[in-house]
């Protein structure tokens, strides 16, 4: 018999897994090489400067604002839909006393309430792949951008569209899982590998887990009006790296 699923049950089922994992993130994923070089990969694309209002989207405990800090003396709004990871960024945001740069929102990222052109830069790490409806959230973010404003994606490299029982299929998303595996165990160990393990399976299955291909991103936005739409990939890890896509 086929179990039914409830509408939404996905959606839930990803929230209840990064509260699970809020507590560990940073000493997991927050170590493991391919993750950190995406980030890194993605404050440099964004081109961040001196006063620009910055919207990270899925901001999780922070890693990703807190590069972009680095970088430039910007103001950033950080949101996610995750109670455990939000209390994270906001106990690092009061010990490192930059409450004034940073502010956080508890928010699902598809959908974003914010004014039209509120923002200079819209920047994402590994979060955008887990909405299903990807041309809302592309349209919410061009809406919310200020004109000549950026949208930096920094994403898994990943088609997993087609049907489950593609042979083919599952070998493309194999080749790019395996990066990731045998990058968590070298670089966080087994706890790392355990969970980036498990996750494999629902990005398999597409349980909350939706990813497409840089290039499928890039198409997205140019067929939303974005305009000098670029891709890059990471030098060591070709199965992640970063769209950056300009608002006219």
């Amino acid at each position: 018999m086929r179990t039914k699923i409830r509408k939404n049950s996905h959606s839930k089922v990803t929230k209840d897994w990064f509260n699970s994992w809020s507590n560990e993130y940073d000493n997991t994923l927050g170590r493991i090489s391919f993750h950190a070089e995406l980030l890194t990969m993605v404050a440099k694309q964004s081109s961040v400067k001196n006063n620009d209002k910055v919207l990270d989207i899925g901001s999780g405990t922070g890693l990703l604002s807190l590069k972009l800090l680095q970088k430039a003396d910007c103001k950033i709004t950080g949101i996610d839909n995750s109670k455990e990871m939000m209390a994270i960024f906001r106990h690092k945001i009061r010990r490192l006393k930059l409450t004034s740069e940073i502010t956080c929102k508890l928010m699902d990222a598809d959908a974003l309430n914010f004014k039209k052109e509120t923002f200079d830069k819209v920047v994402s790490s590994v979060t955008l792949h887990h909405l299903k409806d990807k041309k809302k959230l592309i349209r919410q973010v061009y809406k919310i951008l200020k004109p000549g404003g950026v949208f930096i994606i920094g994403e898994i490299d990943m088609d997993t569209t087609g049907k489950h029982n593609d042979v083919n299929r599952l070998k493309r998303i194999l080749k790019v899982l395996e990066q990731q595996w045998i990058s968590a165990m070298k670089n966080a160990g087994i706890d790392a590998f355990i969970r980036l393990y498990d996750n494999g399976k629902k990005h398999i299955f597409n349980q909350g887990e939706y990813c497409i291909s840089l290039k499928q991103w890039a198409d997205l936005c140019r067929k939303t009006g974005f305009d000098n739409v670029t891709t890059r990939r990471l030098l060591r890890y070709k199965g992640s790296g970063v769209v950056v896509a300009k608002k006219k």
